[in-house]
């Protein structure tokens, strides 16, 4: 039955209107209560979104259905002029070399013990240990001493020469002098690296840390060139000594030819340091970029060699496009003004509240009790916001399909902790924001719906953590042919991309089975969810509340071990959770513990406690055992599904019996009175649920077929029919979603069992009636 809640109270709908009624909900705080929270999630959503302007659309592997235009002009990075840029300055980049001077020194100190030899020995005696060859030009042909040369005419010329410079140290100074550039900077005979690996002009020389290396022009430190360099330095730098060095020249010419062979190759190529220095210079180039004016084609951003430059409908994007789009999308951004971001502002508000009122309506007629019950409809929505804000903020990876994994997980909790139906219909209006707000068209939304409903259609029965494994994996399977057939059917080219999508998408469900496997004892815990599996462990004999029922009130437990063995018969026949109402017909009765000796089927034939009460504290005994029984099981910590169950298993039925002799009483005495049902019934609530309803009749059958004394079949079926009729006379039926056919099949079944339960046994020939 439709309600609304009133003042603290539900009420029906007041007869004048629906605008009273909306005038009427919005002087109640509760209701304002609900209306800020949706304010403070959407809010929340709208700057995480960034709603205010429109969303990116695009995603890698989808091909746009049109040719591509710009909508703003905007600037985007030009690959191939940025490419060609760190190329070159790859190309330029001097690479650096190590110079090892110190054989240098070995050669200088070389020269100078040679020319005291020469100056000591005579020409003749120079002859037996070659020594003079060694300042003899070299014939290239032959590799030997120049034979035009008249070498004793220069041998004598050139040893005259040095006789003023005794010790040679104006000598070896200008000798020194004209290496120290060599020394300082190094000599190579010819470079080491390829044209590819640097600058071949110029290069870096260091002695001990790159940080020192010093800019060079090749020509400083090649062979060749500092060979000449070092003649004219030399001729130089002995021509400051003329008064102690006679013939500068000759003896410039004499030390050159000797050191010419001698000198060493310094520099040593650091190809690793090189290779660092490219890449280094490399970043710091800058990106080009290139301009694009409105309604311009928009070209791929590839390197050069593209055969179709323009982004083609019927394409499948990569992450170059991506880019090139986005820079597109940020410069279209930018240029919303202040009454286009108004707008969309509106309609984002707009669209959240036409779905809040959707699912308010649904829950209003469909599941009242989660409107009722602020707690659960907070974390409900709640758990709508979170979900959508991380499906939005993995969304930002537009390469990989994650958004279905927090879809997946959103339809599962529900589907488990609440019902399948509300699942099913809340993960819809979920893909539909969700899908609406990026743009994503009907596609994504196709999809999603299907994983969600499929997850939540599969949640019916959750006896074991792996089944949840299972669930991923059939909605992997169920996804993959559908993000093919639907991306196709909506212009989507066949082609690997395709595939991919698919894949990432079935993987992703997949995934989200296990991530909920590892969840679900977290959950149940954060969220008050009880799954079967909690429901199996409740089952257990060794439960105290269960032992203290056996050893305290065996007839009591005989009564719920019956009702919970037909109920679950019935609850199951129509599609209800039959393991819920087993569970809950072991405890729905344990309120009777406080006093078991007041209830007939403990009295087990003796002395009856109520004889000595009248029939208004006989009542109040009979009636307390629902609220204890309530109490007993939240110190127990049992669900409130099974506390649910304890309270409504009478509803607000009539205590009939001890009414009827509380009335009988009033008509013999002097003083008669009318006895108000009032205070004869249970207090309620009516039941809410299927399963309660379930409980409620089996409870009622189960106990009424104890006091008849042949309980034949047309007795129990006409006692089960009854039983039902005055229930639904009655009016406990009005707040639970059960219908006539579901109240019919649950009669069929209870009466099977209950005839099962009382069949007649075979008379064997020596047996003798009781």
């Amino acid at each position: 039955m439709a309600e609304q809640y009133n003042r603290g109270r539900w009420m029906t709908p007041a007869p004048n209107g629906a605008w009273k009624l909306v005038q009427d909900s919005l002087r109640r705080s509760d209701v304002w209560a609900r209306i800020g929270m949706f304010l403070a999630f959407t809010s929340v959503l709208y700057v995480l979104m960034m709603a205010w302007n429109p969303a990116f659309p695009y995603r890698t592997r989808v091909a746009p259905l049109r040719n591509l235009h710009a909508r703003t002009s905007f600037e985007a990075i030009d690959r191939d002029a940025t490419a060609a840029a760190r190329a070159q300055a790859r190309e330029k980049f001097p690479c650096y070399y190590v110079n090892l001077a110190r054989p240098l020194d070995k050669i200088s100190q070389g020269l100078i013990d040679d020319l005291f030899e020469v100056k000591q020995k005579s020409y003749a005696e120079q002859s037996t240990d070659n020594l003079w060859p060694r300042f003899l030009a070299v014939d290239p042909a032959s590799n030997l001493p120049d034979p035009a040369e008249d070498s004793q005419k220069i041998y004598e010329e050139f040893k005259n020469a040095l006789i003023k410079d005794e010790k040679l140290s104006a000598i070896s100074s200008a000798v020194e002098i004209a290496i120290s550039e060599m020394r300082k900077y190094g000599l190579l005979k010819t470079l080491e690296h390829e044209l590819e690996d640097g600058d071949t002009e110029t290069i870096q020389v260091y002695v001990n840390s790159i940080e020192d290396a010093v800019l060079l022009n090749v020509t400083q430190v090649r062979m060749a060139e500092s060979l000449d360099r070092l003649r004219d330095k030399l001729i130089e730098e002995l021509s400051r000594n003329e008064d102690t060095i006679d013939s500068p020249e000759v003896v410039a010419d004499r030390i050159f030819n000797w050191l010419k062979p001698r000198l060493p190759i310094t520099l040593t190529w650091d190809a690793d340091s090189s290779a660092s220095g490219r890449r280094r210079v490399a970043s710091e180039v800058e990106d080009k970029y290139k301009q694009y004016m409105p309604g311009e084609p928009l070209e791929k951003l590839t390197y050069q060699g593209a055969d179709e430059p323009i982004i083609r409908a019927m394409e499948p994007l990569d992450e170059k496009d991506i880019e090139l789009l986005r820079a597109e999308h940020k410069a279209f951004v930018a240029d919303q003004t202040v009454p286009q971001q108004l707008v969309r502002t509106v309609s984002f508000f707009g669209l959240f509240s036409a779905v809040a009122a959707l699912i308010c309506g649904y829950l209003y007629y469909r599941d009242i009790r989660l409107l009722k019950d602020f707690r659960h409809f907070t974390i409900l929505s709640g758990l709508f916001a979170l979900t959508l804000a991380v499906a939005w903020i993995v969304c930002l990876d537009v390469s990989s399909r994650v958004e279905i994994i927090p879809m997946v997980l959103f339809a599962t909790i529900v589907a488990i902790a609440y019902r399948i139906e509300l699942s099913i219909f809340l993960s819809a209006m979920l893909a539909l924001i969700f899908s609406v707000a990026h743009g994503y068209g009907l596609g994504e939304f196709v999809i999603l719906s299907t994983a969600t409903s499929t997850a939540a259609l599969l949640c019916s029965r959750i006896r074991s953590r792996t089944k949840l494994v299972y669930v991923g994996l059939v909605v992997a399977i169920a996804v993959f042919p559908m993000v093919i057939g639907v991306q196709y059917l909506l212009g989507q080219p066949f082609s690997k991309g395709l595939m991919v999508d698919a894949s990432w998408f079935a993987a992703n469900a997949a995934f989200a089975g296990l991530v909920i496997t590892a969840l679900l004892p977290f959950l149940e815990r954060w969220f008050g969810i009880q799954t079967d599996i909690n429901l199996l462990e409740l089952s257990d004999a060794n439960h105290p509340l269960l032992k203290e029922l056996v050893q305290r009130a065996p007839g009591t437990y005989n009564h719920s071990i019956n009702v919970a063995s037909i109920s679950e018969a019935a609850a199951e026949a129509i599609g209800g959770n039959g393991l819920l109402c087993r569970v809950g017909a072991y405890f729905h009765d344990v309120g009777k513990l406080r006093k078991p000796e007041y209830f007939i089927e403990n009295q087990g034939g003796g002395e009856n406690k109520h004889d000595d009460l009248n029939p208004a504290m006989s009542t109040l005994v009979i009636i307390a055992h629902v609220k204890e029984g309530a109490e007993m099981a939240r110190q127990h910590n049992l669900p409130q599904r099974i506390i649910d169950l304890i309270e409504q298993h009478h509803g607000t039925t009539l205590v009939s019996y001890f009414y009827n002799r509380a009335a009988k009483q009033s008509e013999a005495s002097d003083e008669a009175t009318e006895v108000s049902e009032i205070d004869y019934r249970y207090p309620g609530p009516k039941p809410q649920s299927r399963e309660a309803a379930v409980m409620m009749l089996a409870d009622a059958v189960e106990s009424a077929s104890r006091a008849l004394r042949e309980p034949t079949p047309s007795r129990i079926e006409n006692l089960v029919n009854d039983i039902a009729k005055s229930k639904l006379d009655d009016g406990q039926f009005d707040e639970c979603d059960i219908t006539l056919m579901e109240l019919h099949v649950i009669q069929e079944n209870l009466i099977k069992s209950l005839n099962a339960m009382y069949h007649a046994r075979v008379k064997y020939p020596d047996q003798q009636s009781a």
